[in-house]
């Protein structure tokens, strides 16, 4: 049997302190196509499981110093969708019961049958994507995304998993982290990979004029494909009604487009917790829950520093070809910094210091100046962005309460010293709201 008709070389971690019984289970694995990683204790396992990213672990119940338990444990807090087989004896049937109840994916019991054995590989493999970037023709899903880190290839294997279903999906995450280029993945990986990709952003949607609606020709434009929606968060009241039954019943009500409503998948990106636009009246609770049935969370660029390096070099390469570069002390800069601006800021940054610098690798130097005034700039847009959403938050409370300060106080959990305070900080006088 080879790789081409059983395991396709997907790598299992296999994880036992009996040697005898390790080397069965590597020869029955390779044998059935798949590639074999083997530690012979858990410590070795976590070692060996951050660097050979597996797509299953096989790992016996009974060790010394850490149990399959604690390993599971481990495991599964840092990449919760690869799934784990328990081995394990008669005697501790139980126990492996009580571990498929914490997420194991099931157990097998010592002696296993090899066809058994095979058998629960592959029901375990049918659930565990590969994501993989760089082998296999199925890679090209998330090429627009450069990464290696943990938290990312646990983000892409939820991402995939989801991509064929065409539930919502909402994408949180910082600004220029790299929310869109997810929903383009899933896309990518999904049955309307063919079909259109249609993004529309949301803030835009609030000063048009009544009657106008760019959401309802969207929706036509996206018609079997998929429809992102940027920011939702700032999507008027009005789009959100007619989104609702959209996204809960795949009906549209009231939009002027006729197509199948059923046919289009919605995909909405945000930037802050909605809990908060929920409570103040900026957004409706039942849309989030409908919105919200497959939730995932970009991380920021500081939550994934291991990115830098292969990120860097994409930037280079898209921008001059291998002759450019980045000494070592700028690079170990560029991995040190804050990011307030995420991803986007690192490729302004490293643009600006290849365009700036007269020699092939740019010096730490410029970086460095680079850094500081990109930080000062993306520190001045997040606190001008702060402004600007405070003072409509403030309107939209003072229009919604009538011009009642104490109310609007109340509401925004401030006493009313403190809420005149940021009234006045922002020339906003509440009369002209009663």
């Amino acid at each position: 049997m080879t790789a081409d008709t059983a395991g396709t070389g997907a790598r299992i971690l296999v994880v036992d302190d009996d040697p005898g019984l390790l080397d069965l289970i590597e020869m029955r694995l390779t044998a059935g196509g798949y590639a074999v990683t083997c530690a012979a204790s858990g410590k070795e396992a976590l070692e060996r499981f951050r660097t050979e990213r597996p797509r299953l672990v096989i790992s016996d119940l009974r060790m010394d110093g850490m149990d399959g338990h604690a390993l599971f444990a481990h495991l599964h807090a840092e990449a919760p969708t690869v799934p784990v087989i328990i081995l394990t004896a008669h005697g501790t049937i139980p126990d492996a019961v009580a571990a498929t109840q914490r997420g194991v994916f099931g157990f097998l019991t010592k002696p296993f049958d090899g066809r058994e054995l095979l058998a629960k590989v592959a029901e375990a493999m049918a659930i565990s994507p590969k994501v993989d970037a760089s082998t296999g023709e199925d890679a090209g899903w998330r090429s627009g995304i450069v990464s290696s880190s943990m938290v990312m290839e646990e983000l892409l294997r939820q991402a995939r998993r989801v991509a064929d279903a065409d539930d919502p999906v909402l994408i949180s995450g910082p600004r220029g982290s790299g929310k869109e280029l997810l929903a383009r993945a899933i896309h990518a990986a999904s049955g309307r990979a063919g079909k259109p990709f249609i993004a529309i952003r949301c803030a835009e949607l609030a000063d048009l004029k009544p009657g106008a609606s760019p959401l309802a020709r969207a929706l036509t434009a996206a018609r079997g494909g998929v429809l992102l929606l940027d920011d939702i968060e700032e999507l008027p009241p009005v789009e959100q009604a007619r989104l609702l039954p959209l996204v809960r019943e795949h009906t549209l009500f009231s939009a002027p487009i006729r197509a199948d409503a059923s046919d289009i998948r919605i995909v909405a990106t945000t930037t802050q917790a909605l809990d908060q636009a929920i409570r103040d009246g900026r957004f409706r609770a039942d849309l989030f829950y409908a919105i919200g049935r497959i939730a995932l969370n970009m991380p920021a660029l500081a939550e994934r520093r291991e990115d830098i390096p292969a990120l860097v070099a994409h930037f280079v390469a898209q921008t001059h070809g291998a002759a450019r570069g980045l000494v070592p002390e700028a690079m170990a800069a560029l991995q040190e910094a804050a990011w307030p601006g995420n991803v986007r800021q690192l490729r302004s940054v490293v643009e600006q210091t290849l365009a700036l610098a007269v020699t092939p690798q740019a010096p730490v130097t410029l970086v460095r100046r680079l850094l500081r005034e990109e930080t000062e700039r993306e520190t001045a847009a997040l606190d001008e962005a702060r402004r600007t959403f405070e003072y409509d938050y403030l309107v939209q409370l003072l229009d919604s309460t009538g011009g009642n300060v104490t109310h609007a106080a109340r509401v925004a959990k401030r006493n009313r010293t403190e809420f005149y305070k940021l009234l006045a900080r922002h020339n906003i006088d509440p009369g002209r709201y009663k």
